[in-house]
């Protein structure tokens, strides 16, 4: 009898042990899913917010183009930052970048094969592009090698240009991959081209962007101090990068009122290797502008990226945006 009393215990214990560790097993995968449910309310709920943002910022942009249609500056309502603003259980925050204050990446677009027939355009781009890497720290070498491949990511066909780099070489790569063969959709693609490293590609980054076009039209009117290596390779390192700083931080509050005006400067009347092209590749009036949103509620935080296109009657279209959560 005393044995059947133990066994039963034991029993008990053993049920009671299955018991507590079902209920412990239902609480825990509850509570993963509730967080996973709170969560997925949170993402909704800035998405909503960070779309609202994005409305705001087209009016803003809408408003500096009417009180202003003929240039932009950093003195407009687009450029202020450090700006957070509150909304219910959230903050809000953000920066609008001018896509125009920046090497434009598919501007190295050519498909001609006969380098005899490219333009003077073209090599005048590919050659600021080279001047800016090396601005940057780039050996001479090493930038002719990233611009050919640049171009060659760019190009619609297989042909390798000379120090260029086509399907061969990213075959070869682990894992290998494929070049675009197209324009470039994100300034991100510039790290997966041959000869990019990290550490160049984060001194580029700031210098570079994408919009969806093949011009180069860089605004002197927002270009700030850090874009000064820019500056310089525009003129093709006749000025030097401390001379492009002080041209930029000495510039008016209003920025300059022509491309014209801007060339008469006395610290560019020695600048001469660039010709004709620098003219035509500088503007005041910008078209793309890409905003960096994000929002943060309860400690969960959301980013909305969307880049801006101004339309000839001076209204805004969001033609790109990029939504997701931070690590």
């Amino acid at each position: 009898m005393r044995q059947q009393r133990g066994m039963a215990l034991l029993v008990v214990l053993l049920l009671l042990a299955v018991m507590v560790t079902m209920a412990s097993s239902m609480t825990e995968r509850y509570r993963m899913q509730w967080q996973r449910t709170y969560n997925q309310q949170l993402q909704q709920q800035n998405y909503w917010y960070l779309l609202g943002s994005e409305n705001l910022i087209s009016k803003i942009l809408i408003q500096d183009f009417k009180d202003n249609p003929e240039k932009t500056s950093l003195n407009q309502y687009w450029a202020t930052e450090g700006q957070i603003f509150p909304v219910e259980s959230s903050t809000l925050q953000g920066v609008v970048r001018d896509q125009q204050a920046c090497f434009n990446l598919n501007a190295l677009s050519n498909n001609i094969t006969d380098e005899t027939a490219i333009t003077a355009s073209a090599t005048y781009r590919a050659t600021v592009f080279q001047d800016l890497l090396i601005n940057l720290g780039a050996e001479e070498y090493r930038a002719q090698q990233i611009t050919a491949a640049v171009q060659d990511w760019l190009d619609t066909n297989t042909i390798v240009r000379s120090l260029g780099a086509e399907d061969s070489e990213y075959e070869a790569q682990t894992p290998p991959y494929l070049p675009a063969n197209g324009r470039m959709l994100d300034v991100s693609e510039l790290r997966a081209v041959r000869g990019m490293d990290a550490t160049l590609y984060r001194r580029l980054l700031p210098q570079v962007c994408v919009i969806p076009e093949t011009t180069l039209q860089i605004n002197p009117n927002t270009l700030r101090p850090i874009h000064a290596p820019l500056l310089a390779a525009m003129f093709l390192n006749d000025l030097s990068i401390d001379d492009a700083h002080s041209i930029l931080e000495q510039r008016p509050p209003e920025g300059w009122d022509s491309v014209a005006s801007f060339l008469e400067l006395n610290a560019l009347s020695n600048t001469t290797s660039a010709g004709d092209q620098v003219q035509s590749a500088l503007t005041i009036k910008s078209f793309y502008f890409l905003a960096t949103l994000q929002a943060d509620t309860d400690n969960y935080q959301s980013r909305l990226i969307s880049l801006f296109q101004r339309q000839s009657n001076n209204q805004v279209t969001v033609i790109r945006r990029h939504f997701g959560g931070l690590e």
